[in-house]
């Protein structure tokens, strides 16, 4: 079938035009890139997904945006003196010192009860810290010295009170009462892809760097 022939007196429209002359889509518009030595824009959850691709480079891995595990130790080690000289102090009483260092006299075995008392007591008090330190600001003493936070893993947001007794019972009271699993929860984060304690896995959190200008979720908390 032949095109209708076309009016001389009427302008060409665009299928009348050859197609170097016909007018052309706008291109597409991709988002700039960032200036040269300017970071991309904070944004928050870079921990629950990977951010925003700018077109070079790897794709983040399952730790951007998480402590490094150097200063996740650090914190640990800061508010292990820290706690431990408070405990020191408050169970003072509690304890025989004389039979700790020169161990059971003759065939006494039974740990007295000022011991256990001591131990109990120490345990709460290292609940305590680190449950209400975590559930408030999502930092103890050791975490806001290193500049680091705990968050939800599921979308960064503010812990939960659960979130935050369950982690703390884990680290402290069953860390405490028994040292193998203390010190396997603490070294599990020098293996794990999120850099993960099993406390944190055991409570769904993960610990995040605070970078300057970033949202903080504990905010009016």
């Amino acid at each position: 079938m032949n095109p209708p022939p076309h009016d001389p007196g009427s302008s060409p429209g665009p299928e009348d035009r050859p197609p170097w002359d016909r007018p052309q889509p706008p291109p597409y518009e991709q988002q700039p890139p960032p200036p040269y030595g300017e970071q991309p824009p904070p944004y928050k959850g870079e921990y629950a997904g990977p951010p925003p691709s700018y077109g070079w480079g790897p794709p983040p891995g399952p730790a951007a945006g998480l402590a490094s595990r150097w200063a996740r130790l650090g914190a640990a080690l800061v508010d292990i003196i820290l706690v431990g000289a408070v405990i020191t102090l408050v169970t003072w009483p509690f304890l025989d010192y004389d039979r700790i260092l020169e161990g059971p006299r003759g065939e006494e075995v039974f740990v007295p009860a000022g011991q256990w008392a001591a131990n109990f007591l120490g345990a709460f008090l290292a609940f305590l810290y680190y449950w209400l330190m975590t559930y408030k600001w999502g930092r103890t003493l050791g975490k806001m010295a290193l500049g680091i936070q705990v968050v939800r893993a599921a979308d960064g947001g503010a812990v939960t009170q659960g979130q935050a007794a369950g982690r703390s019972a884990f680290y402290s009271v069953l860390g405490g009462l028994c040292a193998c699993i203390g010190l396997i929860d603490v070294l599990w984060l020098l293996w794990d892809e999120r850099r993960q304690c099993l406390h944190d896995k055991v409570a769904g959190t993960v610990v995040r760097k605070m970078v300057p200008g970033s949202v903080d979720p504990y905010a009016g908390r």
